[in-house]
């Protein structure tokens, strides 16, 4: 094993150059003619995506996009014109459809070398060098991305990586702010190298599982370093198994590994999953996951998924969700959801919802365009449709009730959701020489909007009676017709008549049910039960 001498590396120059036809880095060859004076940066990268079909993907944090810029340059190439934007402290990386910046103002080298081993195996040790002092770089990763084997420099810049096999291998060195740098030996025998399937990802940022609670509690920090450094860079294998993040059969490179299959025994962290990925207690992934997740306590998703999504405690996406979402207390998706959320306590979505969310107590939406269904709901905008005692949104339903019926003279109802269906929690009270009773209800309805003044309120409630003596609680169930009147915007008159029925309780209690249905107009029985015609006027505030 030797390095790479120079007559070697102009065959190498020419081999490369072949196969970069497939790789064609034509977008950083495109010609720019652009002139603008006092232009911020970013105003003018959109002027260049739009002009050329692509876009640039880069972190707000490294790269100031609100400077004002002076540019004047003609059929100039894209790769030449960003080295002048940003004084060549910038590296470029070509993806279909994107090209990412990544800040790194400074340039490192590779001193290496070879050493014996055993059998179907050696190692190269070196140091990684800061190219303008001369000083060790601590915490650079050292790579192999065939191979996927990696490894970090010490506080000194040394670093020992051991080879698996034979034949042409290549050491590449990554660090943040610095631009990336490879070294290519040889063996002795030579072997077929098989096309690589690497590549880099749009979202070049710091990874958002890494900061999420369970990121931060088993990521150690060597992992979240390597990720750092190779910000962006991924390659999919078909299957990876682990026992714990670190402990994979992809090493240290697991979290830039997309998957086809993973098998995590306690928990694992990926760069993403095309596929199917099982865990004992956790899935962690870096970037966007498809299909089928399953884990017994949590799955964490850094990107979007598209697919089903199971945990036993909870699920937490950092982007879109197209797909189902089940867990036993919680999900959380940070942007917008198509498909449906089911959990035993708390759902969750940062953006759009199109599709249904079930909770065991909360759903929470930006936007809810669907159906939610839970103890409380609340949603920033309702579009669709609220279940619950509960529902709040900023251009729903407020609205405090005042009214009487036949039942009782005093009633207060909370009526919350949308006029396509709202919920209404009452409470009333009837006090009469036979003693008092009070009455706690929940309703639904839906309102026919004639114009700002005029509506029509169809309802449908559930009330219960009670009183201090009485031995039983009484159901009754209520059908309602309101008609509406909106005397200002915070202010409005409703009556209507009603079809109430009345739950037979069984013998012992004649007294209490003739205090209840008595002076009823109408009154009728049906099988054990009574019906009568009821009637409801009242008013309504905000």
């Amino acid at each position: 094993m030797k390095y790479i001498y120079p007559t070697f590396c102009v065959l190498s120059l020419f081999f490369c150059m072949l196969t970069g036809i497939v790789k064609a880095q034509h977008k950083l060859n495109s010609l720019v003619s652009t002139r603008v004076r006092q232009v911020k940066l970013s105003a003018l990268l959109d002027t260049i995506e739009k002009k050329n079909g692509f876009y640039f993907s880069y972190s707000n944090d490294q790269i100031r996009t609100d400077s004002l810029i002076n540019l004047s340059v003609s059929n100039l190439p894209l790769r030449a014109v960003l080295d002048t934007l940003f004084n060549g402290k910038v590296d470029y990386k070509e993806i279909p459809g994107y090209v990412i910046l990544r800040l790194a103002p400074h340039n490192l080298r590779m001193d290496a070398e070879t050493e014996g081993g055993k059998e179907h195996s050696y190692d190269i040790s070196g140091y990684v060098l800061d190219e303008q002092t001369g000083l060790g770089l601590p915490n650079a990763s050292v790579y192999e991305k065939r191979l996927l084997v990696s490894t970090l420099t010490d506080q000194k810049g040394f670093f020992k990586i051991r080879i698996k096999g034979s034949g042409m291998v290549t050491l590449s060195v990554s660090k943040e702010f610095y631009r990336d740098a490879s070294v290519t030996f040889l063996s002795d025998v030579t072997i077929s190298v098989q096309p690589e399937n690497t590549g880099y990802n749009a979202d070049s940022r710091p990874s958002k599982t890494e900061k999420n609670w369970l990121g931060r509690l088993f990521i150690s920090p060597k992992q979240k370093i390597q990720s750092l450094n190779l910000a962006g860079y991924f390659k999919t294998v078909p299957f990876q198994t682990s026992l714990m993040p670190g402990l994979s059969s992809h090493g240290m490179m697991s979290s830039e590994v997309l998957n086809h299959f993973s098998l995590n025994i306690l928990g694992g962290y990926t760069a993403g999953l095309d596929g199917i990925e099982l865990a004992g207690l956790f899935n962690l992934n870096k970037q966007d996951v498809r299909y089928l997740q399953m884990a017994g306590l949590f799955n964490v998703t850094g990107g979007n998924f598209s697919g089903v999504q199971l945990a036993g405690i909870g699920n937490n996406v950092s982007k879109k969700l197209d797909g189902l979402q089940m867990a036993g207390i919680y999900n959380q998706v940070k942007d917008s959801l198509k498909g449906a959320q089911f959990a035993g306590i708390v759902n969750h979505a940062g953006g759009k919802v199109n599709g249904v969310q079930v909770a065991g107590i909360l759903n929470k939406a930006r936007v809810m365009d669907g159906f939610s269904l839970g103890l409380i709901n609340i949603a920033d905008t309702l579009n669709g449709y609220a279940v619950g005692l509960l529902n709040f949104s900023r251009n729903g339903y407020h609205k405090i009730q005042v009214y009487s019926n036949e039942i009782a003279p005093v009633n207060v109802g909370f009526k919350t959701g949308n006029q396509k269906l709202y919920s209404v929690l009452t409470a009333g009270v009837n006090p009469n020489d036979r003693g008092t009773y009070f009455i706690m209800g929940f309703g639904i309805g839906h309102d026919f909007i004639f114009n700002d003044r005029f509506l029509l309120s169809a309802e449908a409630s559930s009330l219960t009676l009670q009183a201090r003596k009485w031995g039983k609680s009484h159901m009754i169930s209520r059908l309602s017709t309101l008609m509406n009147f909106n005397i200002s915007s915070t202010m409005g008159l409703f009556a209507g008549p009603s079809f109430n029925l009345y739950y037979d309780q069984g013998s012992g209690v004649a007294a209490e049910q003739q205090q209840i249905t008595r002076n009823k107009p109408g009154l009728m029985h049906i099988g054990n039960n009574k019906a009568w015609i009821g009637w409801t006027a009242g008013f309504s505030f905000l």
